[in-house]
């Protein structure tokens, strides 16, 4: 009976060391990524590139969500009036963090200093703008 007690013991403390290092690593992670500021707009016109090379096979080329991936995970219409009603800054940590099955582009997008991947981020807030003045046509199926 001592020897359970104890061998649930370690497997807890393992357990409870184990959550500790992924909060460390987790709160590490985002205190290195960028943070948005008011004074760098993007360019839109640079965030569609990026958007199309990064976010099209889920969000689909207009922003829709309407891919097979996108299906699948149940991607965000970005030119929703939910999506849009986001702070630019929500759109910015979403996009560098990832949630849920958004993943944290910080990784897929170019490597090197924090104010490429800031200006990267940027331009694609600024392009999701974009998407949202042109409406959401069609609803998804």
């Amino acid at each position: 009976m001592l020897h359970i007690r104890a061998r649930k013991s370690v497997i807890m403390t393992g357990i409870g060391v184990a959550i500790l290092l992924f909060c460390g690593i987790a709160a590490e992670r985002a205190s290195a990524i960028p943070q948005s500021t008011a004074d760098q707009p993007g360019n839109a016109e640079q965030g569609r590139k990026l958007f199309l090379q990064n976010c099209a096979k889920c969000h689909a080329a207009d922003g829709s969500g309407n891919t097979a991936i996108g299906k699948a995970v149940k991607a965000k219409d970005l030119r929703a009036a939910e999506a849009q009603k986001m702070s630019d800054a929500e759109i910015f940590n979403q996009i560098a963090v990832g949630n849920g099955n958004m993943p944290s582009l910080s990784n897929a997008l170019e490597q090197g200093k924090a104010d490429q991947l800031r200006a990267q981020v940027n331009d694609l807030v600024a392009y999701i703008r974009e998407l949202g003045k042109k409406g959401t046509g069609a609803k998804k199926p």
